[in-house]
């Protein structure tokens, strides 16, 4: 009966086949093992028909490194140098405004705009993708951070030169009481 229903079921896996073919079956093989075999050797004879073919087209893969277009800059001393800049706006606000000076100033605008700079050209360069939204956009965008960014240190550099200073004008911006404050 058992061999009637192997049999029967022959034609419907590979398991089976191979099962029928290994006639002696001992206690000492379990079923798993040997349905595991005969997987193992279903699985071979595909793999070694398709090892002989050779693709009609293959498509070439190049091993050469990607040119990118700022692969001869290095971007680590960049890094270490927008650090250098951000950590040194902790010195250098607090000694712009206790001990005022046209030196002081000039440094804090140098370093609050490039700080800046840094920061709006890295949005620009993570948002105005040229393969989103097309070549001119970041051109334009680039362009126009620097035009920016040189018009403001050129009217800070003239505030500080021509008028009270940065620190000493944020000082009397702070202290201006609008006409709500002095009814209260």
């Amino acid at each position: 009966m058992l061999s009637s229903l192997l049999l029967r079921g022959a034609a419907r896996g590979n398991a089976a086949v191979s099962l029928i073919k290994s006639a002696r079956i001992t206690p000492l093989k379990a079923y798993s093992t040997v349905v595991a075999n005969a997987q193992r050797q279903a699985l071979a004879k595909p793999l070694a028909l398709t090892q002989k073919v050779t693709p009609v087209a293959m498509r070439g893969i190049s091993v050469s490194a990607p040119k990118m277009a700022s692969a001869g800059t290095n971007h680590t001393s960049l890094w270490t140098i927008e650090r250098v800049v951000s950590a040194g706006l902790l010195a250098v606000i607090p000694a712009a405004f206790l001990a005022p000076s046209q030196v002081l100033d000039a440094l804090l605008a140098v370093s609050v705009v490039i700080h800046t700079h840094w920061g709006v050209e890295a949005m620009v360069v993570d948002y105005m993708r040229p393969a989103v939204v097309g070549n001119i956009l970041p051109k334009v965008a680039h362009i126009a951070l620097i035009i920016i960014s040189v018009a403001t240190l050129g009217g800070l550099f003239y505030y500080i030169k021509n008028d009270v200073g940065l620190a000493n004008g944020i000082k009397r911006f702070w202290a201006i009481k609008g006409k709500d404050s002095e009814k209260a």
